[in-house]
């Protein structure tokens, strides 16, 4: 799951995207990435502040956030500023995934209280402060949690993530890969493609999983 804390549809992938491992036995694995980097290097045509320019085609991809967020439950605004470059966040991220390598939720916690100080309190997850503030707040040990957020592994970790995404063919977030870690993956970009990643997860475990609007099972 390459996902940036500073994308809404990384935010609205977050909680399906554990509840299809869930429902078909898999796993998740985290990789925080810039989307900025990422975007620079495969997609450079698209606009620096992430804007559409077609009038009729924004309005649109704003009913249809505002529409999905309601689908899924979530408080979604948009950031004043926006967009902004989350590599605090970010590197919180893989900082708590390792902090929680043993811990059945995983680095969860940690991501819905910083998607959520963005998109709901409209918080600054760019600021050194709030994401620390946001990893004591769920129970991660602060000094580790600063130590290594500090440490310059961490960084070159996010680097490495983004890196590794383009690599494998992706251009955005969220981006999924399903199958074995340790082999190309069969990518599928964006929220709305979780209803495919389900059905690929069922696949490859050999279940027989209907899911609705699903034809031929």
């Amino acid at each position: 799951f390459f996902f940036d804390t500073s994308c809404p549809w990384s935010y609205l992938a977050l909680d399906r995207v554990r509840e299809a491992a869930i429902r078909t036995g898999a796993r998740v694995i985290y990789r925080p990435v810039l989307v900025d980097d990422v975007l620079r290097v495969a997609n450079p045509g698209f606009p620096a502040d992430r804007s559409e320019p077609v009038a009729v085609r924004a309005r649109y991809l704003a009913k249809d956030l505002t529409d999905w967020a309601r689908y899924c439950g979530l408080t979604l605004r948009r950031p004043r500023p926006w967009p902004l470059r989350a590599e605090w966040a970010q590197r919180g991220a893989v900082v708590a995934v390792e902090l929680t390598r043993q811990a059945a939720a995983g680095p969860a916690a940690y991501l819905t209280a910083v998607f959520a100080a963005l998109f709901a309190d409209n918080r600054d997850i760019s600021d050194l402060a709030v994401v620390e503030g946001l990893a004591a707040s769920v129970g991660l040990d602060a000094p580790r949690f600063a130590a290594l957020l500090r440490d310059d592994g961490t960084r070159l970790q996010v680097e490495k993530n983004g890196v590794e995404l383009v690599a494998r063919g992706g251009f955005g977030t969220p981006t999924f890969l399903v199958g074995s870690d340790n082999e190309g993956g069969d990518l599928y970009f964006g929220n709305d493609r979780l209803p495919l990643v389900e059905a690929a997860l069922a696949r490859l475990a050999g279940m027989r999983l209907v899911l609705p609007g699903a034809h031929g099972a």
